[in-house]
Order: C-alpha cells, then sequence, then structure tokens
C-alpha cells in the first residue's frame, strides 16, 4: 500500500485525484531526474510523472486547509490574516511537495542499511555454498531465507529464474533495482565471472574479504569520531546548562531581577530535545555489526 506522508487526505483520494493531473506530474517530475531511479529503488511501482502529480496533489491540499485554518483563526479573533494565511499556505506546499517528493530518498536508506546489515553473513553463506560444490542458482536459494533484505532479494532473483528468465539478466535486472553499491557490486561481480567462465566462489570470496576490511574501517572511524562527539555533548547537555543557569541566578539576584517561572522549565526542554536529538544523531553514524 502506498503511503503519503503528510497528507490530509487517504492515499486512495489522492491518487483519483492525481490521475487527472499526470500532465502537471510529467512537467514536475521533469525537475527530478533521479526520481525514477528513486522509486525503483523504493519498490514504488508508479512512475515519475504519477508520483509527482500525486506530490502536487498533497500540496495543493495541504495549502488550502493552512489557508482555512489562518482564515478560521483570524475570523475568531476578528484578526485580518490574509498575508499570513498566504505565505504559511505557500510555505506548506512547498514543504509538502519537497517531502513527498525526496521521500523515497528515506526508504532507499532505510533499505540499504537493512541490506547491508546482512551482507557479510549472507555472503559467507553463499561462499560456503559454493565452496562445496552447490550449482549458483541453489546457492542462491539458501541465502534467500534467514537474511532478512537479503533474502528477499535473492528471492527475487530465484524467482525470476524459475519464470524462466535467464540467469544473466535476473542479476543485471537486480543490479539495477538494489539501493546498495556493495550489494550491486556482488551481483555485478557475479555477472562478470559468469560472462567470462571464471571461479564465482574465488569472486565472492575476495568480495567477502574487502567487505570485511570495509566493515573494520568504518568501525574504527566510528571509534574516533566518538571523542569529539563526546566532547560536544559534555560542552552542550552538561557544562554550558549548569554553568548558565548558576550564571543566570547570581546575575539576577545581584541586579535584583525575578527570573520568570518558565525560564527552568525551557531549559529542561531543550536540554531533552538535545539529548534525544543527539542520540538519534550519534546511532544513525553507527556502522552495523
Amino acid at each position: 500500500m502506498l503511503v503519503i506522508p503528510f497528507s490530509l487526505l487517504p492515499p486512495k483520494v489522492v491518487v483519483t485525484f492525481s490521475k487527472t493531473l499526470k500532465n502537471i506530474g510529467a512537467f514536475l517530475s521533469a525537475f527530478f531526474p533521479g526520481l525514477r531511479e528513486m522509486l525503483m529503488q523504493a519498490e514504488i511501482s508508479l512512475q515519475p510523472r504519477e508520483y509527482a502529480a500525486i506530490a502536487f496533489v498533497v500540496a495543493v491540499f495541504n495549502m488550502l486547509g493552512a489557508l482555512l485554518m489562518m482564515l478560521l483563526i483570524g475570523f475568531m479573533f476578528d484578526v485580518n490574516l490574509m498575508v499570513a494565511a498566504l505565505v504559511s499556505g505557500v510555505l506548506i506546499a512547498l514543504a509538502s511537495f519537497v517531502t513527498i517528493i525526496y521521500y523515497p530518498q528515506i526508504i532507499v536508506t532505510k533499505r540499504m542499511r537493512a541490506l547491508e546489515n546482512q551482507m557479510i553473513p549472507a555472503t559467507r553463506q553463499l561462499l560456503i555454498e559454493l565452496k562445496s560444490g552447490v550449482p549458483l542458482f541453489n546457492a542462491m536459494a539458501s541465502v534467500s531465507v534467514d537474511y532478512g533484505e537479503v533474502s528477499k532479494e535473492f528471492r527475487k532473483i530465484v524467482k525470476k529464474m524459475n519464470s524462466g528468465v535467464p540467469e544473466l539478466d535476473a542479476l543485471s535486472e537486480a543490479t539495477v533495482a538494489n539501493p546498495s553499491p556493495q550489494f550491486r557490486k556482488i551481483l555485478w561481480q557475479i555477472s562478470n565471472a559468469l560472462k567470462v567462465g571464471s571461479d564465482v566462489a574465488s569472486v565472492i570470496e575476495q568480495l567477502l574479504a574487502e567487505l570485511t576490511r570495509e566493515r573494520i574501517d568504518q568501525i574504527r572511524k566510528y571509534g574516533q569520531e566518538l571523542s569529539p562527539w563526546t566532547m560536544i555533548y559534555m560542552m552542550a547537555a552538561v557544562i554550558l546548562p549548569s554553568l548558565g543557569v548558576t550564571v543566570l541566578i547570581v546575575i539576577a539576584s545581584f541586579m535584583s531581577v525575578e527570573i520568570p517561572a518558565v525560564v527552568l522549565p525551557a531549559i529542561v526542554l531543550m536540554l531533552v530535545g538535545f539529548q534525544l536529538f543527539f542520540m538519534n544523531f550519534v546511532a544513525s553514524r553507527r556502522p552495523t555489526v
């Protein structure tokens, strides 16, 4: 089922409206040449003009919703908010359109991380099968379970080959539609080995060693990055708030100024927000092991 972020309307209604605006979608999609590849790698079975039309419909309806809400607020409080309504409507429309256009890239990034999370154990299983004398088709079929997103990709390849698609064509199609550079490299090297008639097992063995080295380098690089990020965290979340509050209290007492009651809760909320952001940021940079 198609997921449309920040849409005020159900997906079926949005798709229905977008079918009459395919020409506008074709015009808008021309400004995003990478949209076709993003949709394919995100497994969204829509043409770029269809998806751009959906983004346009959502942007228009979100703009109208923002306009009506601002005008209603102005009417309730007897204030002229026409200019603010127009500005907020345009900004919300632009934000909605850009968010929906680049939403497939978010899906692609998640798929890529899920693929690379299981890449090394799946490749090792494939190598063991090939070293044991198992044919490539059977080896890929054995890897099509227990390895998450990697198994899902191999199941697609095996299914195509079972339906009569030639082995090289199935590998080539999977290479184009896959978002992970590592997985594409594996499939590309297997295709090359099949074309020239070389030993696929030796190619997989070299790739596995290279993937392992890359993973070790990522872990080492992540460890080196933690020291400066830890220092930034200590400064922003521990030292600055404690010293800042102390200085604020001292200055207020000397100047006989009463600190508003909202200041301390606001500082606490800012600290909580910063810590949540920081934890999410550090977790997003952590390499998969």
